[in-house]
C-alpha cells in the first residue's frame, strides 16, 4: 500500500489547505511540497487522530471500519457506490464551492480529512483503481475505530448453506460433455443437423458447446471441423480430454459467457476480459466447502456485496451498451447489476460449470429452477491442475441388424462412434442409444469425404460382435459397383395400344419421352403431363390424368 505522504503527492494546494482547516492545525506552506510535509507531519506527529472517534459521525466511522476490514482497500467504484459519491472538482471550483463544508456522503467527508486516498495498484488481472486508507494512518486509527478488525477478510466467503427445501429435487447430471461434443463434431463434419442425437440440448448449451469446440481448435473460424485436431482429441483418454476442454474454456479463445445469455444483448465492443471474469468466479467458488449444498441466491448477493466489479473491473456501469433481448432500453447503471452480472453468475453455475460436470444442482421440485448447488469432485481436480478422476467405462459393443441399422450406446469408444456415424443416416435416440442406418445416400456422402466401405467394415469388425452376412455382402458389393438396385419416383404414361405409342413418338411430344418400359408404357419428363395430354387430344385420344394419390384430375 502507500503511506500518507506519498498519497498526497498529486493533491492540489487548495486541497491541502482544506485538510489543515478540517483538522484545525496551522497551514503556512508556500508551495505544494512543503504543504504535503506540513499536513503529513501534523496528522502523524501529534495527537490530532487520538480523538477521531469523537470527530467522525457514525456513517463516517462505518465507512472507515468497513474499508479497514477489507484489508485497508477496496475498488474505488465499489467503495464510492457504498459510501459515496465524491464530487470531482478542480482547484478553482474547490475554492469557490468548498464541498468540505457540506459533504454529501461519508466518502466526501473522509476525503477532505485525508483519511481516504485514491490510487491505482497492480492486481493479478492488471492495474485497478482503489480507495484505501494510507498505511501509516491505518496503523494509528485502526485500533481506535476498529479494535476487532477482521484479520483476513478474504478468507471467508459468507455464502448461506442451502435449506433442505431448496434442494429437495437433485437434478440428474447432464449428458457427459465429451459424448455431446463427439456427436456435434460428427454432425458438423457431414453437414448434418445433430439435433436428433442431442434432443435435450438448449440453445445456450448448444452455443456453449460450439464455442468450446472452437476454443479447443476442433472447429475453425468458419464453423468447419478440423480433422487433424479432432483425430488427436479423440485419441486422448477421457480425463485428458476433459482437462483439455477445461483449459480451452479458461483460455482467451473462448468467447465471453455474457454473449451467450439468452435474456440480454451486448452492443458495441466493450473491453471484455472473459478470462479474468471466469477466474474471479472460480476463486469465489473455491472458497466454499465441497461438503455442503449452497444457496445460489446467497452466492449472488455475496458477490454483489464483496466483488461486484468481477465483470466490469473499471466499474463501467454506464458506458457498456446492454439491453434486454425483448426491448430497446439500455440497462445503464449499477441498479441493473442483478440483470447483468447476477444473470451471468447464475449462468456460470447452472450452465458451463454444470455442463462440464463441476457443479451439481438442486431445486425445490421438478417444475422450478435450481436454487442450490454443490461442488463436485471434478472441481477440485481441475482447479488443482490434475487430470480428473473419472469412473472407468466398460466399452460396449456395437449392435447391427440385417436391415442396415446400427445401434451404439455412449460407452462405445468415441473415436469409433465419430467415424461410423459419418457413414450413416441419423435417427432419433431410442432406449438410451444412438440409432443409425446405412443407405446408398449415406455411403455416397462418406465416399465424398474419402471414407470407403472397407474402412467401415474394419471398424465394425473391431467394435461389433458380428456383422450380419447380408450386410457384409451388401457392403462388399457396394465397394465394387455401387448400389445394386434403385427405387425412385417416376411419371409413367400407359397407353391403350402399341399404335398409340407409335403415333406419340412421331408427334412433337416425343421429346418428353425418357424411357420405354414396354409396348404400351413409357416414362415421361416430370411436368410434361399437360403438353402430352394436348398432343394426344389432337391425335384423337382422351387422357385420364391421375395425381399421386390415384385420383382423377
Amino acid at each position: 500500500m502507500t503511506d500518507l505522504w506519498h498519497s498526497l503527492l498529486k493533491s492540489e494546494f487548495s486541497y491541502l489547505r482544506i485538510v489543515a482547516e478540517k483538522w484545525g492545525f496551522p497551514f503556512t506552506a508556500p508551495d505544494i511540497r512543503e504543504g504535503i510535509d506540513q499536513v503529513a507531519d501534523a496528522m502523524l506527529g501529534g495527537n490530532i487522530l487520538a480523538g477521531v472517534a469523537e470527530i467522525l459521525d457514525p456513517k463516517e466511522q462505518e465507512a472507515l471500519i468497513w474499508l479497514d476490514n477489507q484489508g485497508g482497500r477496496s475498488s474505488w467504484d465499489h467503495f464510492a457506490r457504498k459510501f459515496g459519491p465524491l464530487r470531482e472538482m478542480g482547484a478553482g471550483r474547490l475554492e469557490r464551492e468548498r464541498p468540505d463544508q457540506a459533504p454529501i456522503s461519508p466518502l466526501e467527508s473522509l476525503w477532505y480529512r485525508a483519511l481516504i486516498a485514491r490510487g491505482f495498484f497492480e492486481t493479478p488481472t492488471g492495474p485497478q483503481e482503489f480507495a484505501y486508507i494510507p498505511d501509516d494512518l491505518r496503523e494509528m486509527i485502526g485500533p481506535i475505530l476498529n479494535p476487532k478488525r477482521v484479520s483476513n477478510p478474504e478468507a471467508d466467503f459468507f455464502c448461506r448453506v442451502a435449506a433442505p427445501r431448496e434442494r429437495a429435487e437433485i437434478l440428474p447430471p447432464p449428458d457427459f460433455i465429451l459424448d455431446q461434443l463427439c456427436t456435434l463434431l460428427a454432425g458438423i463434419r457431414i453437414s448434418l443437423d445433430p439435433s436428433n442425437h442431442l434432443p435435450d440440448l438448449s440453445q445456450p448449451e448448444a452455443g456453449f458447446l460450439r464455442a468450446l469446440a472452437s476454443a479447443a481448435g476442433l472447429i475453425d473460424a468458419v464453423g468447419q471441423t478440423s480433422p487433424e485436431n479432432i483425430r488427436d482429441f479423440l485419441e486422448l483418454e477421457e480425463p485428458a480430454a476433459l482437462q483439455t476442454l477445461w483449459k480451452s474454456w479458461l483460455g482467451k479463445g473462448m468467447p465471453a459467457e455474457i454473449t451467450l445469455l439468452p435474456e440480454i444483448v451486448l452492443d458495441g465492443d466493450p473491453p471484455l476480459d472473459a478470462v479474468r471474469a471466469r477466474r474471479q468466479v472460480l476463486s469465489y467458488l473455491e472458497a466454499l466447502s465441497a461438503e455442503e449444498w449452497w444457496s445460489i441466491e446467497s452466492f449472488l448477493s455475496q458477490v454483489k456485496e464483496r466483488h461486484p466489479d468481477f465483470l466490469r473491473s473499471g466499474g463501467e456501469y454506464d458506458s457498456w451498451f446492454i439491453k434486454r433481448r425483448t426491448g430497446e432500453e439500455y440497462l445503464s447503471g449499477f441498479e441493473y447489476w442483478d440483470e447483468i452480472e447476477g444473470a451471468l453468475l447464475r449462468f456460470f453455475i447452472t450452465g458451463p460449470l454444470y455442463w462440464l460436470g463441476l457443479i451439481g444442482l438442486g431445486a425445490p421440485d421438478e417444475e422450478r429452477p435450481p436454487l442450490a448447488f454443490r461442488l463436485e469432485p471434478l472441481f477440485a481436480d481441475l482447479m488443482a491442475g490434475r487430470p480428473p478422476a473419472l469412473p472407468a467405462r466398460e466399452p460396449d459393443r456395437i449392435q447391427l441388424r440385417s436391415q442396415g441399422e446400427i445401434r451404439m450406446t455412449v460407452n462405445v469408444p468415441r473415436k469409433a462412434r465419430y467415424q461410423i456415424a459419418r457413414f450413416c443416416d441419423w435417427h432419433p435416440i431410442k432406449a438410451d442409444a444412438y440409432q443409425y442406418r446405412l443407405s446408398p445416400g449415406s455411403l455416397t456422402r462418406a465416399e465424398g469425404q474419402g471414407l470407403r466401405a472397407p474402412h467401415l467394415l474394419s471398424l465394425l469388425k473391431n467394435h461389433a460382435d458380428a456383422i450380419p452376412p447380408n450386410l457384409l455382402a451388401a457392403l462388399e458389393r457396394w465397394e465394387k459397383s455401387g448400389p445394386q438396385a434403385v427405387i425412385e419416383p417416376r411419371t409413367v404414361l400407359r397407353l391403350g395400344s402399341p399404335a398409340i405409342l407409335k403415333a406419340l413418338k412421331k408427334s412433337r411430344a416425343s421429346r418428353y419421352i425418357l424411357e420405354q418400359l414396354g409396348p404400351t408404357a413409357v416414362i415421361i419428363h416430370p411436368g410434361s403431363e399437360e403438353k402430352i395430354t394436348q398432343v394426344l387430344m389432337e391425335l384423337g385420344f382422351f387422357v385420364d390424368l391421375k395425381d399421386q394419390s390415384g385420383s382423377q384430375t
